[in-house]
């Protein structure tokens, strides 16, 4: 009896991990429950991603380490850059091409990296599965000078290689499907997956509400904070019109560079009510949200907000950005149009006044829609049934 030959997959992401000081690969974003996805079509996987050496232990950098065995991580030097951009890439497009051959299965998700990748992939004639996670344009134009030169040719990019893709995985159930429609198979699974939640988050919601007393409403946004592109500066501004009506206090989980958030604080002298609270683990972030009174997700630009659906799922109250995944997880009257100060204030009154009883129990149980057992399985069986496209039934 012929042994069945190993099947090995390549995953082809934008996104960093990190190399410890002790040689321990971790990350808060590509984690092991991201990682099994691609394990439980395949044998092996090559992770083609942007390693960071980091002087600590990942505990000590609130980062999850990576334990699942089979994973070879494939170091892509940063392009991010216009140096890195000209420099580096000939030699990423001959290391994803060599890599790319020798992989039966082809999973491409997010920025520059992804273009290389389908190009190796079309290159060698072979199928490959596009997640779509997210608009591109605003991303790019958000991001800094380099973006808004890159913004129209990634947008342009993007819309084709979604078009032409033989399979694509789309984070929300209409709104990317319209955006960037493809002619391949396509599958609406969200990026985003939580634990199986019980009652007793939500009934610990309540009494926190019911026992609110008089003082400081505590609002609070988990994103990275070195860009724009998140909205928190729109928060501040936000605090400061409202200044003299409501006593708010607001925190800033997260990563990333500080500095353009603190001097905002400053400008609108606010040290005294903003706390930033670093990048927090998985675990101490749901704790940190079953501390806060409201999530805000102030975001220009989401695919669907895992962070939006985490709030969510610990029973808190949330207001957000009115862009794409947001609508597809929160009322109109929940909404706001991103980047504006005075319509977010609006939303702040009417929601931190109004019935925050009826909004902890709704969005518990919308949030129930991305429990893993059932997005897990839809997911599996989309991979499964590109393996067996490409390579036949295990």
């Amino acid at each position: 009896m012929s042994k069945r030959k190993k099947v090995r997959a390549i995953f082809c992401h934008d996104l960093p991990v990190y190399k410890d000081i002790n040689g321990d690969y971790c990350s808060t974003t590509l984690t092991d429950e991201v990682f099994a996805r691609y394990l439980d079509v395949a044998d092996e996987l090559i992770a083609a991603v942007r390693v960071y050496q980091i002087d600590k232990t990942y505990q000590e950098a609130h980062q999850e380490k990576i334990s699942l065995s089979h994973i070879r991580f494939l170091d892509i030097p940063n392009m991010n850059t216009v140096k890195g951009f000209f420099t580096v890439i000939p030699r990423i497009k001959k290391t994803l091409l060599k890599a790319v051959a020798c992989s039966d299965l082809v999973f491409i998700r997010g920025g520059v990296l992804a273009l290389l990748a389908v190009d190796a992939a079309r290159k060698l004639n072979k199928a490959y599965v596009l997640e779509c996670a997210g608009e591109v344009f605003i991303n790019y134009w958000l991001h800094s000078t380099l973006g808004k030169i890159a913004a129209p040719y990634m947008e342009y990019r993007v819309r084709r290689d979604v078009w032409n893709a033989s399979f694509v995985l789309y984070v929300t159930k209409e709104y990317l499907q319209k955006k960037y429609p493809s002619r391949g198979a396509a599958c609406a699974v969200s990026d985003v997956v939580i634990a199986q939640t019980d009652e007793g988050i939500l009934n610990r919601r309540i009494e926190k509400i019911r026992n609110k007393k008089r003082g400081a409403f505590v609002i609070g946004t988990t994103a990275h904070l070195a860009t724009k592109n998140k909205g928190q500066q729109d928060v501040l501004r936000a605090m400061d019109m409202l200044r003299d009506k409501m006593d708010i206090r607001y925190e800033l989980a997260g990563g990333g560079d500080e500095s353009y958030l603190k001097s905002q604080v400053q400008k609108y002298h606010l040290t005294d009510r903003v706390t930033f609270m670093g990048q927090l683990r998985h675990e101490e972030v749901l704790s940190w949200i079953d501390g806060i009174d409201l999530y805000i997700q102030p975001s220009f630009s989401e695919g669907l907000s895992r962070a939006l659906v985490e709030a969510m799922s610990r029973g808190c109250p949330a207001i957000a950005s009115d862009i794409a995944g947001n609508r597809e997880l929160l009322e109109k009257k929940m909404l706001f149009p991103a980047g504006n100060a005075g319509a977010l204030c609006k939303r702040l009154v009417e929601n931190l006044h109004g019935s925050l009883e009826e909004q902890a129990e709704k969005n518990f149980y919308k949030a129930k829609e991305y429990e893993a057992e059932k997005l897990d399985k839809k997911r599996r069986e989309f991979f499964e049934r590109y393996r067996d496209c490409v390579i036949g039934g295990r």
